[in-house]
């Protein structure tokens, strides 16, 4: 085989393998918590609450629950909303799904309640967050609040 034709096919094979690595890294969320921006602070205690509306019925943990707050929950390294919720559901033994996209993490499913027609809308300090979970940087006593809601238009 041509030396040319070789180092092309290992270049292509560690172009795969570097690429499978990240792949299977981002699968294993919310295992592994990716930050996108430094954060603020070190670390943060902060309020996380869920707010179901009229849809709880379909959850597993919480089922019948309109609202649940969990206080003190203590973010390190990654203050993000997106590692503030992880951590309350790992604290709290409830469920969260998450896909990913390009502009980071977008949390879809919590505690098994998901629907094509809502949305889990993110509220800090009782405004509409206007970034996502992965770079909203929280500080000591910030709530958030996960809003089950259908959208505007």
């Amino acid at each position: 085989m041509n030396e040319n034709i070789m180092q092309i096919i290992v270049a292509l094979v560690l172009v795969n393998l570097v690429a499978w690595g990240g792949y299977v890294i981002l699968e294993k969320e919310p295992e592994t918590v990716y930050k996108y921006r430094n954060p603020i602070v070190n670390s943060a205690n902060v309020t996380v609450t869920i707010d179901f509306a009229n849809y709880s019925a379909n959850a597993t943990t919480f089922a019948n629950m309109t609202f649940v707050s969990f206080e003190n929950i203590v973010v390190k390294n990654d203050t993000s909303a997106y590692a503030a919720t992880i951590t309350a559901s790992r604290a709290n033994n409830f469920s969260i799904e998450v896909t990913w996209y390009s502009f980071g993490p977008y949390l879809h499913t919590i505690d098994g309640v998901s629907n094509d027609n809502y949305y889990w809308g993110l509220y800090h300090n009782g405004n509409y967050s206007m970034v996502g979970a992965g770079d909203l940087q929280l500080q000591d006593d910030d709530v958030i609040l996960w809003k089950y809601e259908a959208p505007d238009w």
